[in-house]
């Protein structure tokens, strides 16, 4: 039974994941909503363990982190689902409404690619794509 809300994006964003003070693992978001993700990835954590999704993000040449909370909901061998501990942080938000605006074929996850006007923005999200 699906339970997630909103649309779910393919994507392929390179994430960590932490259970502070540790470093969980490294590992790729395949696809997003604004209530979740899957991660693929090898993480040893149980369900319902509260964790953070960790974006690394270039903001004018300086790395920022950017920590999510989450729940983890799922776990599979290749990887973990996991609920955001709120509904559409910003930052999903952001990226949500970024790949909206591009094109794939359906099965293709979705690049960087958005209209000039907001390049700053772009800039930024690019950093996660990559």
């Amino acid at each position: 039974m699906e339970h997630r809300w909103g649309e779910r994006l393919v994507v392929d964003i390179p994430v960590q994941v932490s259970v502070p003070p540790l470093l969980i693992g490294s590992g790729r978001i395949q696809n997003i909503s604004i209530s979740g993700a899957w991660i693929s990835g090898q993480f040893d954590l149980p369900p319902l363990a509260r964790a953070f999704v960790v974006f690394e993000l270039d903001l004018g040449g300086m790395r920022e982190s950017m920590p999510i909370a989450c729940y983890v909901t799922r776990v599979r061998p290749e990887g973990i689902g996991v609920e955001w501990r709120e509904l559409a942080p910003q930052i999903v938000s952001d990226l949500m409404l970024f790949f909206t605006g591009t094109h794939a074929s359906p099965g293709e996850p979705l690049s960087a690619s958005a209209p000039e006007s907001h390049t700053e923005e772009i800039a930024t999200l690019k950093t996660l794509v990559s």
